[in-house]
């Protein structure tokens, strides 16, 4: 696990402002989604509202809430999975009982995360920090060509 105020002082250093979402937020997701939000996802969330995935506002139309129940209503995502991105052929979850946390699968492959068999070898963060730390090297990166 990445120390939380590094990366935050990281993310200030590549965006300027801190763009993140209330307690009463993170309550409503739990609420809405029925689980528990890892410690991790929580604490960056004070800074980081989702810019670079799905965001975790409810006024965005394509919001972690919405998103996460249109597709385990689709194709019977397990309660446990929270859908943080979706791109191209590929869908970005959080796992928020088990390690990995973070799977980056392909989207043929999303009925297969409860039992862990895919086809094709998913990346995987251990958590929502080390994910974040991807992102944001990701973000330096692009910002360095």
């Amino acid at each position: 696990m990445n120390d939380i105020n590094e990366l935050r002082n990281k993310y200030l250093s590549l965006y300027d402002e801190v763009d993140g979402i209330s307690k009463e937020s993170l309550d409503k997701i739990e609420h809405e989604l029925q689980i528990k939000l890892p410690n991790d996802f929580c604490e960056i969330s004070s800074f980081y509202s989702g810019e670079d995935i799905h965001s975790f506002l409810f006024t965005d139309p394509t919001n972690i809430i919405g998103e996460t129940v249109r597709i385990r209503k689709t194709v019977g995502l397990p309660h446990r999975f929270v859908v943080l991105a979706e791109h191209d052929m590929s869908v970005i979850v959080m796992d928020t009982e088990n390690k990995p946390s973070i799977i980056w699968i392909d989207s043929i492959e999303i009925t297969k995360l409860d039992e862990q068999d895919f086809i094709s070898k998913p990346d995987v963060w251990n958590d929502f920090s080390d994910f974040f730390s991807f992102l944001l090297d990701e973000e330096e990166e692009e910002r360095n060509y």
